[in-house]
């Protein structure tokens, strides 16, 4: 899975393949990069630094064996931090925390992170679900940098989740089919 997640990673993150099929979801888009690869991702793009630089949250499925993964990809030379596993805060409003907000660890690969635990993705799924469920329109996720990265402490970025729960009864349908 972890092979798998790192060759598809980089797809996403290149966008060198072209889309055999995309459905919009409201700002989520269901594409499928390749044959036996399903994805489900939201990128947005903010001027910093006098340049647009770009993050995406994207779900993947490889179809051969139904795996499904979620990777995390910060703003464009954001992000540096060397820890293999990373603390990942998700939460509904952006200055105050919940209890139900979600803190999970996901795994470092220096330019994104990623999660490709079934139970951490169905947690994450299942969270960003209930929120829309709840009319939250949005979820902030917050990750660290290293401690001697400069001049950020940490990463925050902001996913619109309108949309979603559709985009991924869509997407858990397309993984479950053989290709």
């Amino acid at each position: 899975m972890c092979r798998f997640l790192l060759c598809t990673a980089a797809a996403l993150y290149f966008s060198v393949l072209a889309a055999t099929a995309a459905d919009r979801y409201g700002d989520w888009l269901l594409e499928q990069p390749r044959s036996s690869v399903l994805t489900l991702s939201f990128k947005q793009s903010v001027p910093l630094d006098n340049k647009i630089v770009t993050s995406e949250l994207g779900f993947i499925c490889d179809q051969k064996d139904k795996s499904i993964g979620v990777i995390l990809i910060p703003f464009d030379g954001a992000f540096e931090n060397r820890q293999n596993v990373i603390p990942v805060l998700i939460q509904k409003n952006e200055d105050q925390y919940d209890r139900s907000d979600l803190l999970q660890r996901w795994k470092n690969r220096t330019d994104y992170i990623f999660l490709d635990a079934k139970d951490d993705v169905d947690e994450l799924a299942s969270y960003l679900k209930a929120n829309e469920a709840d009319s939250v329109k949005s979820v902030h996720f917050f990750f660290p940098n290293d401690v001697d990265a400069a001049p950020q402490i940490s990463n925050h970025i902001v996913v619109n989740i309108s949309g979603f729960s559709d985009g991924f009864r869509v997407f858990e349908t397309g993984c479950g089919q053989s290709q």
